[in-house]
């Protein structure tokens, strides 16, 4: 027996085939951006949890659990990309909630902070809206069409924020092999907020060090 026959008759786990843990070929990830908040996804997890496990299943997983751990081979980060000015940046899926249509935001009265760009109404919930140029030190330069701008939705220890990006592009995977270093001279900018720089059609794309991202959020609003 192996994991894969109690996966098939549901959906076939369409998640780990196109989903995050798959090829991200899955034309839902646009609109929830993470299998978590798919309606297949919770379906399939009712009627995991209410199936009775097969003949031999915990004895498996027993044995399973019990060997050493071995080196993954060949892992991939699955990222949402989206551009900021000129700047295209990979965010780790972990962190984005939900890419919202733009709309409005809300000024903060006497609000100084030019991080803050005020309060945005997502499913009726007043979230922070940031912006990210002022934030990341991004250049303000770049293709700005309003039909592309999109408000992407972060999240990290129960505590959420929006960026007012100019464009939200897809969900990818990139190998982690083929993250490479920073330039040397590069020490300002959003340089200072990624971890390193992928290639993608041919332009760099850096990847947000979420860490320091959500560090920055949360002494501005200290």
């Amino acid at each position: 027996m192996s994991t894969e026959s109690v996966v098939l008759p549901l959906v076939a786990f369409c998640w780990n085939r196109i989903g995050v843990a798959g090829d991200g070929s899955c034309p839902e990830l646009a609109t929830h951006i993470h299998c978590r908040n798919c309606p297949t996804f919770a379906s399939g997890g009712r009627r995991l949890y209410d199936r009775e496990p097969p003949a031999g299943y915990t004895d498996e997983w027993t044995d399973r659990i019990a060997r050493p751990d071995e080196p993954e081979a060949g892992r991939t980060l699955p990222v949402v990309l989206f551009r900021v000015g000129d700047e295209w940046l990979a965010l780790d899926v972990r962190f984005a909630v939900e890419v919202a249509p733009d709309r409005p935001v809300r000024r903060v009265p006497h609000q100084t902070d030019r991080v803050l760009a005020g309060l945005v109404n997502i499913r009726g919930e007043l979230i922070p809206a940031i912006d990210p140029r002022e934030l990341l030190g991004a250049d303000s330069e770049g293709d700005s069409d309003p039909a592309k701008r999109r408000l992407l939705v972060i999240e990290k220890d129960a505590a959420r924020w929006v960026l007012a990006v100019d464009e939200v592009f897809d969900i990818r995977r990139f190998p982690e092999a083929d993250l490479g270093a920073l330039p040397a001279t590069v020490r300002a900018g959003p340089a200072a907020f990624t971890r390193g720089v992928f290639r993608w059609n041919d332009r760099p794309v850096g990847y947000v060090d979420a860490d320091r991202v959500f560090a920055a959020l949360r002494r501005s609003f200290r």
